[in-house]
C-alpha cells in the first residue's frame, strides 16, 4: 500500500519550487525559495550546490508542515532541474569542489571552439541530438580538467565524482548511497548516445575526458533510492527524475507523438513530443533530446527562443517605455497594433532555427508617430512570431505538430498575448490549469513509478485543461502579411551581422 501524497521538486536556475499533491492530482501545499546566482567574471554563471540541497530539503519540510501531513504518508518524491549545470564533489566526504558551472556559463567557449570542425559537429549532432555549444556540459568538464589539474587527477582517479544537478540532488538526499543520474539529463552532457542510451567512449575520447567513475543511468522512475530518514522524518523512495523542460512537456500530459507546449519565461522553450523513433538530422535548427524512458524512450524535439520575456524586461529596463513587463502587455493592448513597427529582439544574437551569436537587435517601420504602445505591440508580436518559426522549421522535419499548443510561464497571464499567439499560428492555445507545471510533472512522473497511478493514461488526466484560446480565421491574412515583414526583418539583421567586421 503506498501512501497517498507525492512531492515534486523544481529546482531551477533561480528558484527552487516544490507541490504536494494527493491521489486526484490537486496541490496540497507549496513552497518556493529563490537561489543565489553568481557571475564571478562577464559571461560566467555559477551556484553554490549546497544552497540546492538546503533549498530542497526547506522546501519539502515546509510542504509538510504546512500541510500537516506525516512524512510516512509521501509514496514518493520526483525531481526536476535545470540541466546541462556541471557539479563536482569528493566521494567521500560529499562535499562540493567547486562552484556549479550553470548551463548559462560561456566560460567553455574557447574549448568549443578548439573542437569545432565538420567532422566534430555531424558526430555530435548524430549521436548525441545536440550542437557542439559551451551550453552543454561537456566542454564544461574539459575546462575544468584544463584550469583545474587537482580536480581532474581526482575524476581520473575516481575520488571526485561528476554529475549534473539530478544527480547531485540525488547523491545528497540519499546519505551517498545512490550515484546515478536520468537519461533526459544524461541526454544534455553531449557525452551520451541517444540512439543507445548509453555513455559514448569515442564523445569521452573527442572531449579528452579521462573519468573513473561515470553515474549509472536510469529510466526517469528510477529507482533512485530513499531519502535519508533524517531529511524529512521518513524514508520517501525517489521514483521520478527528469530535466525541467522535459517534466513541464509531462507536466502538460503531452505524452503522445506530436503533442507540444511552449513555456514562456526569460526565454521560451518549444517543446515536441518525437515519439519513441530517433530520427537523426544533420542540419542545425532544432535540438533533439531525451524526453523521457519509462518501458522505452521518449524523444523530443527542441526549439529555444532566447528572448521573451527578456524583451519585456528590456523596454522597462533600458528604454523606459513602461514601468513592469505588465505595463508592457498593458500598453500593447490598448494600442492594439504595432502600426507597422518590427522588432527583431536579437541582443545577444539569434536562438532556434538561426542559431546565429552575432546577430544584433534591430527595430524597424518607425515614424515621427510612432508611440511607445505600438514598439510594446511589435515587441509581443516578436514573441509569438519566433514560436511560429520555431514551429515551422520542425514541421519541415516532417513532425507535424498535434492541433493545440499547450502553454505556461508568466507570459502566459496575458489573455491578449495568448490570443495573439494562436491567430499568429492559427491553432488553439490553451494555457496550464495549475502555475507551477515542471514540478507538477516530476509529481506525476514519480507518482507514476510508485504505484499511486496505474499507468500514463492516469497521469494524463491529472494535468486538466485550463482557458482556451481559439484562432480567428479572419484575421489570419493580416498576421501572415506581419509575420512575412518579420521574417523579412530577420533577414535583413542577419545579412547586416554577417556583414560586420569581426563577424
Amino acid at each position: 500500500m503506498t501512501g497517498d501524497y507525492v512531492v515534486g521538486i523544481d529546482q531551477g536556475t533561480s528558484s527552487t519550487k516544490a507541490l504536494l499533491i494527493d491521489r486526484d492530482g490537486a496541490v496540497v501545499a507549496e513552497a518556493d525559495r529563490p537561489i543565489e546566482v553568481a557571475h564571478p567574471r562577464p559571461g560566467w554563471v555559477e551556484q553554490d550546490p549546497a544552497a540546492m540541497v538546503r533549498n530542497v530539503v526547506a522546501c519539502v519540510r515546509e510542504l509538510l508542515e504546512k500541510s500537516a501531513v506525516d512524512a510516512r504518508r509521501v509514496a514518493a518524491l520526483g525531481l526536476d532541474n535545470h540541466t546541462e549545470t556541471l557539479v563536482l564533489w569528493r566521494k567521500e566526504t560529499g562535499e562540493a569542489v567547486h562552484p556549479a558551472i550553470v548551463w548559462q556559463c560561456r566560460r567553455s567557449a574557447s574549448e568549443s571552439e578548439s573542437l569545432d570542425s565538420e567532422t566534430n559537429r555531424r558526430l555530435i549532432r548524430l549521436r548525441t541530438g545536440l550542437d557542439l555549444d559551451p551550453t552543454f556540459t561537456a566542454t564544461k568538464l574539459l575546462w575544468v580538467c584544463r584550469n583545474r589539474p587537482e580536480i581532474a587527477d581526482g575524476l581520473r582517479a575516481g575520488s571526485i565524482l561528476f554529475g549534473t544537478v539530478d544527480c547531485w540532488l540525488v547523491w545528497q538526499l540519499t546519505g551517498g548511497r545512490s550515484y546515478l543520474t536520468e537519461a533526459s539529463n544524461a541526454s544534455r552532457t553531449m557525452l551520451f548516445r541517444i540512439d543507445e542510451m548509453a555513455w559514448d567512449a569515442e564523445l569521452l575520447e573527442l572531449f579528452r575526458l579521462d573519468i573513473a567513475a561515470l553515474p549509472e543511468v536510469r529510466p526517469s522512475t528510477g529507482p533512485f533510492g530513499t531519502c535519508e530518514p533524517d531529511r524529512f522524518g521518513a524514508a520517501i523512495p525517489i521514483t521520478g527524475v527528469l530535466g525541467d523542460q522535459q517534466a513541464a512537456l509531462f507536466g502538460h500530459g503531452c505524452l503522445d507523438e506530436g503533442e507540444f507546449k511552449s513555456t514562456y519565461g526569460t526565454g521560451a522553450f518549444v517543446w515536441m513530443n518525437a515519439g519513441h523513433d530517433y530520427r537523426p538530422v544533420e542540419r542545425a535548427g532544432y535540438l533533439q533530446t531525451v524526453a523521457w524512458t519509462l518501458d522505452r524512450p521518449t524523444y523530443a524535439l527542441e526549439g529555444f527562443v532566447m528572448y521573451a520575456g527578456a524583451v519585456l524586461d528590456w523596454l522597462v529596463e533600458n528604454l523606459g517605455l513602461a514601468q513592469s513587463a505588465a505595463d508592457v502587455v498593458a500598453k500593447a493592448e490598448r494600442a492594439g497594433t504595432s502600426a507597422g513597427v518590427v522588432l527583431v529582439p536579437a541582443f545577444q544574437g539569434l536562438a532556434s532555427p538561426w542559431w546565429s551569436p552575432h546577430a544584433r537587435a534591430a527595430v524597424l517601420g518607425m515614424s515621427s508617430s510612432t508611440r511607445a504602445e505600438q514598439v510594446c505591440h511589435a515587441a509581443l508580436e516578436s514573441v509569438c512570431f519566433q514560436v511560429r518559426r520555431v514551429l515551422e522549421d520542425m514541421a519541415s522535419a516532417e513532425m507535424r505538430p498535434s492541433g493545440t499548443v499547450r502553454v505556461d510561464g508568466g507570459l502566459t497571464r496575458s489573455a491578449y498575448l495568448l490570443q495573439m499567439q494562436a491567430d499568429i499560428l492559427g491553432m488553439p492555445v490553451q494555457r496550464a490549469a495549475i502555475d507551477h507545471v515542471t514540478p507538477f510533472g516530476a509529481a506525476m512522473l514519480a507518482g507514476l513509478g510508485a504505484g499511486v497511478w496505474r499507468d500514463q493514461a492516469a497521469v494524463r488526466s491529472l494535468a486538466g485543461t485550463g482557458s482556451d484560446f481559439q484562432p480567428n480565421a479572419e484575421a489570419a491574412p493580416a498576421w501572415s502579411e506581419r509575420y512575412g515583414a518579420w521574417c523579412e526583418a530577420v533577414d535583413r539583421v542577419l545579412g547586416w551581422s554577417s556583414g560586420r567586421p569581426g563577424n
